[in-house]
């Protein structure tokens, strides 16, 4: 190419290539300046700004007026052949989950407990979703469905009318000037696009990655699978457009909406794009006339497109990421809710269907974080999705739809062996990443830091305090003068008391006793109770305090002294994790012949209640929780304990689920209990106890101990700045 001058001038790059390069550049200046980069996600923020400004205006306007050109007749087609290609395009996406389900390999792992096991079923109100009952209010909430549903309503009344013409130029007018600004603003996709990227590799956490890096790798292949193959080739094999054009429509509205996680902002691209492409490769035909593209594109967005069909991966990942893969007959179930749910969008589905699948709701967290990128891919593959459907949708309404036996048996040939490939390899990557993980090591290890320790010693046999009360001496009296504290402990109650793998006493309440001896200025010596004996070693003054997850019962409050309540577990069983679904239903629990459960530290009288509910059961009691996961597990079918202590058991022993029956719900109260029957004592601890849940304290060891959440400050992100070159701290 020679300029004016006769100089030879280099091509002036395409904006695809613009856009791409851009989205390359803004990563690796992200990697380099790491959290430094983050300021310029506001320049991303403010195109992301701009583009949206005009959509649902114009969505608006060209809507009514497309809908309103077509005669009923017409509407009832596009109704017709838009349901079909929607189906054609979901039934792709959902027999794709379930092939990637099976590329995760077999896997065992225990979780920590979750709340969702004592909560209710989240309920999903899709109704202000798609019923425009306050079109204002769903224009500000962005809700899309709602807004489409007023202007069909809208354009076929106006269809009806004789004077339309009038109305319906001003509205082409509107929607041209709307695509003229949107025109003009595209012509900053890549400094946007480079905005975005550069302060979402800057602050993307290579941490929480890896733990998500077996639902990453499926979502991307799957990704690339509908993408570059099937997606493509449906369109390819029955209609006259080739697989380069389908590309060509969809490439700048893909990397667009990857970079700036905003789909709804490409649909003037798409609609430019397309146009072109028609012009270009279809001439006019005998057919029926087309629905404009300005209706097909808004219409198909109002559903869920295959890229967010696709985050239904998550569940099955969520199910193996726990050490408890879906059966193949809950599969339906799973993919007919997940297809109804998804009309509301991920962030409604998702929790449901959790609740749905009997999964933790705090996974749902994971969903969150892994959005940063599924989110932005997901709409990608949308805008595909939506390439597809305006290409199918229009040469079905032309006779231009083609259902040649050759290329279609090549269509599904290459799809198959695609989804085997990527399944195989996915499943060998994965298996290969997993080998020599020791998931419980990991998992505990995040439950083994007491934070501010104090000087303790541990006493695994138990006597009484070798320095005896004086006369009129109470227990806080003592303590301040030995400079000790006496705990009394029991390492069978995790995760309130046990012992590390490298030995050391560990637990939620071993950490509240060190904030406890903290606070009053004096070490610990933590004491073993024997659970039989507890009331004769409180009495010989073995203990001043016992803090050990020491649930409440009938039998104690009469037999020792005891602070009210500082927490309350949930009562539920552990099973075999492939029994797991067994025990959910009370009614199929009276059913079973021979069931023996296993139980430790329970009321006498709830036990006595328990065999009313099961009287085919026999319950037997066990010196240790531990003994039912180490010896009896194969002997006895289940083990009745708090859900908070079972789900820490199954990071030791991932082979066991946590499972509550659909029973009402037991409460079971944990309290401290006082040695020598001590009243100053007991006021004492319990006006202590009502501080630390005001200052923080008990909520922080919840959250950790209990939740297993990670605790302490953010380390910065890496990066080439700070890591390697270490220019700065």
């Amino acid at each position: 190419m020679r300029n004016a001058q006769g100089e030879t001038a280099l091509p002036r790059p395409s904006r695809p290539t613009l856009v791409l390069a851009a989205l390359v550049g803004g990563i690796a200046f992200g990697l380099f300046f790491g959290d430094y980069s983050a300021p310029l996600s506001v320049v991303g923020d403010a195109f992301v700004g701009l583009l949206q400004m005009t959509v649902l205006p114009y969505i608006v306007v060209s809507l009514i007026a497309n809908v309103g050109k077509l005669s009923l007749s017409e509407s009832r087609r596009l109704a017709v052949v838009g349901g079909i290609v929607l189906a054609l395009l979901w039934a792709t996406a959902l027999f794709l989950v379930v092939a990637l389900a099976t590329s995760l390999p077999e896997w065992k792992a225990g979780s920590f407990f979750s709340t969702v096991l004592t909560e209710p079923p989240a309920q999903v109100d899709l109704l202000s979703y798609f019923i425009p009952s306050n079109i204002f209010a769903a224009l500000s909430e962005n809700h899309v469905p709602a807004v489409v549903v007023m202007c069909i309503c809208a354009g076929l009344a106006l269809s009806g009318l004789g004077e339309r013409a009038l109305l319906i130029t001003q509205l082409d007018i509107l929607a041209r000037v709307f695509m003229r600004v949107s025109a003009f603003i595209a012509r900053l996709t890549p400094i946007g696009v480079f905005a975005m990227s550069a302060g979402l590799a800057g602050a993307m956490s290579f941490s929480e990655l890896a733990r998500l890096q077996a639902y990453l790798l499926t979502y991307t292949v799957g990704a690339v699978v509908l993408c570059l193959v099937l997606l493509p080739l449906i369109v390819s094999s029955c209609t006259p457009f080739r697989y380069r054009d389908v590309l060509a429509v969809a490439r700048v509205p893909m990397i667009t909406a990857f970079a700036t996680g905003k789909l709804i902002i490409v649909l003037p691209l798409l609609i430019e794009e397309t146009d072109r492409l028609f012009e270009r490769r279809l001439r006019p035909g005998d057919g029926e006339a087309a629905p404009a593209i300005d209706v097909l594109y808004p219409v198909a967005y109002a559903f869920p497109h295959v890229g967010k069909l696709l985050g239904l991966i998550f569940i099955p990942f969520t199910a193996w990421f726990l050490g408890n893969a879906l059966a193949w007959d809950e599969y339906p179930v799973f993919l007919a809710s997940g297809l109804f749910a998804y009309f509301g969008g991920p962030l409604l589905a998702t929790p449901f269907l959790l609740d749905l699948m009997q999964l933790p709701h705090d996974m749902f967290q994971l969903f969150l974080v892994s959005g940063v990128y599924t989110g932005r891919l997901g709409d990608a593959i949308g805008a595909m999705h939506l390439v597809a459907f305006a290409l199918l949708a229009t040469c079905a309404f032309t006779g231009r739809v083609t259902l040649r036996l050759r290329p279609i048996a090549q269509w599904i040939a290459v799809a198959l062996a695609a989804i085997l490939a990527v399944v195989g390899a996915t499943r060998l990557v994965l298996a290969r990443s997993l080998d020599g993980v020791d998931s419980r090591n990991e998992s505990m290890a995040r439950l083994q830091r007491i934070d501010r320790p104090v000087e303790a010693v541990v006493f695994h046999d138990t006597s009484p305090n070798p320095d005896p009360l004086k006369p009129g001496e109470t227990l806080l009296e003592r303590i301040h003068r030995r400079g000790i504290v006496r705990v009394g402990f029991n390492e069978d109650k995790l995760p309130f008391a046990y012992l590390s793998q490298r030995g050391e006493l560990v637990g939620f309440d071993v950490e509240m006793a060190h904030a406890l001896a903290r606070d009053l200025d004096v070490r610990i010596e933590f004491v073993r109770f024997d659970r039989a004996n507890l009331a004769a070693q409180l009495e010989d003054d073995s203990f001043d305090v016992v803090m050990s997850g020491l649930i409440g019962t009938l039998e104690r409050a009469g037999t020792l002294r005891h602070t009210r309540p500082y927490l309350e577990v949930t009562l539920a069983m552990v099973v075999r994790d492939h029994r797991a679904r067994e025990f959910r239903s009370a009614e199929a629990m009276r059913r079973m012949a021979k069931l023996r459960i296993g139980f430790v530290d329970l009321s006498r009288g709830f036990v006595q209640r328990l065999r009313s509910e099961l009287p085919r059961a026999e319950l037997i009691e066990l010196p240790t929780n531990r003994m039912f996961f180490e010896e009896a597990g194969d002997a006895l079918d289940g083990l009745l304990i708090s859900a908070e202590s079972g789900s820490a058991f199954t990071l030791l022993y991932p082979e066991f689920e946590v499972v509550i029956p659909d029973m009402p719900r037991v409460a079971l109260p944990l309290f401290y209990a006082i040695g020598s029957n001590d009243p100053e004592m007991r006021e004492f601890l319990e006006h202590w106890i009502e501080l630390k849940e005001g200052d923080g304290t008990m909520q922080e060891l919840y959250e950790h101990w209990i939740l297993g959440r990670e605790r302490g400050p953010r380390e910065p992100r890496w990066s080439v700045i700070r890591d390697v070159l270490n220019w700065v701290e």
